[in-house]
């Protein structure tokens, strides 16, 4: 009986140590591991168990402690290295754009003086051609000129002797056998023995007072109002019409004669064919 006794109270012991037992646990959870993270600094336990707020500590445990507002210092130096990488590629991209900017800027440069140089051979270009040109027009407008001239030139003399013939001869010309003496000739004529008539083969020593040089190939005669004589030495022989010598005028009296589309002159029995030449009309002995 006496063992029975103490059983109850063994038993109200044991769910006392008990009791005691799981109060002492629930006080060990509520500290939060007691303390540093289960009894150390290590691991994360530290990070998980701490909380900052304010930056103030609350009392009570370093695990109570909240930490807020603001990113830490470290947090700041990653955030100013981030800039300080933002700002070297901003400044790496201001000289590239720099670069591109000049490398844009020179080959505009160049482009420009290229074409400015290429201008520059173009007015020369033309400035040549404009004066090859008009050293072309001036030689042509020369050319004209002179030929006009000699046509000027020609048609007086033409003009002169037909003035001539008019106011002085009278007649003459070819008989066959020799010529008349043209009335022009004045003074002369008796002077070198002509009165009766220019004879084929005679000999003057002197030309008459009027005349034209002609050439019949190396050949060279005088004519003057159709009457022909060749350079001798120092004298002049009275010789028939040349066939083949060209005149710019005919001695009066002689008879126009068309065929086909040319035209004769019939001169006392010496014939000349009209052509142009140098632009002014000429004839040439054919026949006699």
């Amino acid at each position: 009986m006496k063992n029975l006794s103490y059983k109850p109270f063994i038993l109200t012991l044991t769910v006392l140590f008990t009791t005691l037992i799981l109060l002492s646990d629930v006080v060990y959870a509520g500290r939060g591991g007691g303390g540093r993270g289960g009894g150390g600094r290590g691991g994360g336990a530290r990070t998980s168990s701490v909380q900052r707020s304010g930056g103030a500590r609350s009392g009570g445990s370093r695990s109570t402690v909240n930490r807020g507002g603001g990113a830490s210092s470290r947090v700041g130096s990653s955030s100013s290295l981030q800039n300080r990488g933002n700002f070297s590629n901003s400044r790496s991209q201001a000289r590239q754009g720099t670069r591109q900017q000049n490398a844009g800027n020179r080959q505009g440069n160049r482009q420009q003086n290229q074409g400015d140089r290429q201008n520059i051979r173009n007015d020369r270009q033309g400035t040549r051609q404009d004066n090859a040109g008009n050293r072309q027009d001036n030689r042509q407008q020369n050319a004209g000129n002179r030929q006009d001239n000699r046509q000027q030139n020609a048609s007086n003399r033409q003009d002169n002797r037909q003035d001539f013939r008019n106011n002085n001869w009278r007649g003459g010309g070819w008989y066959g056998g020799g010529y008349y003496a043209p009335s022009g000739w004045g003074a002369w004529t008796a002077a070198v023995g002509f009165t009766t008539g220019v004879i084929l083969g005679a000999t003057v020593s002197s030309p008459p007072p009027y005349y034209d040089t002609v050439y019949v190939g190396s050949n060279s005669y005088i004519y003057s109002d159709g009457v022909y004589l060749e350079p001798v030495n120092d004298s002049y022989t009275v010789i028939s019409p040349p066939i083949g010598a060209v005149v710019n005028y005919l001695p009066d009296g002689c008879n126009i004669i068309q065929e086909e589309n040319t035209q004769y002159y019939d001169c006392a029995g010496v014939y000349y064919e009209t052509f142009y030449q140098n632009g002014a009309t000429v004839y040439k002995v054919v026949q006699f």
